[in-house]
């Protein structure tokens, strides 16, 4: 019997290391282009020299999607979106380009899942 609950916390810790690692490698962003005040519910996985999530608004839209960090700088982003008056924001951990309004994570919900079930599995 000892033997099981050893097995199951191995597999918890596993499970929670996968999780989290392949978070790291896969930057996944919102990707939206619509009108300001409509949230974003569409997301991609970051390719490439994108490893950034953008989230860009200016008065007319809101643009949401993956980008180069090198590139998350004022001036760039002026003249790449041809706006003047704009707010922007680059993070990078994943679906961190949403608007504020939605706040819960699915990946600690997903996590706190994997671990409520590896509990009842095993104990």
């Amino acid at each position: 019997m000892n033997g099981n609950k050893t097995n199951c916390v191995l597999l918890t810790v596993f499970v929670v290391l996968a999780v989290f690692c392949s978070s790291v490698f896969m930057l996944k962003c919102y990707k939206c282009e619509q009108h300001a005040d409509v949230p974003c519910k569409s997301n991609i996985t970051c390719t490439g020299s994108d490893n950034s999530c953008l989230l860009f608004k200016d008065e007319q839209v809101a643009i949401s999607r993956c980008y180069p960090y090198s590139k998350c700088e004022v001036a760039i982003i002026e003249k790449e979106f041809s706006s003047k008056k704009f707010e922007f924001r680059c993070c990078q951990k994943d679906l961190c380009n949403r608007s504020p309004t939605m706040m819960i994570s699915k990946a600690v919900f997903s996590v706190a899942t994997l671990m409520t079930m590896s509990w009842i599995l095993c104990f």
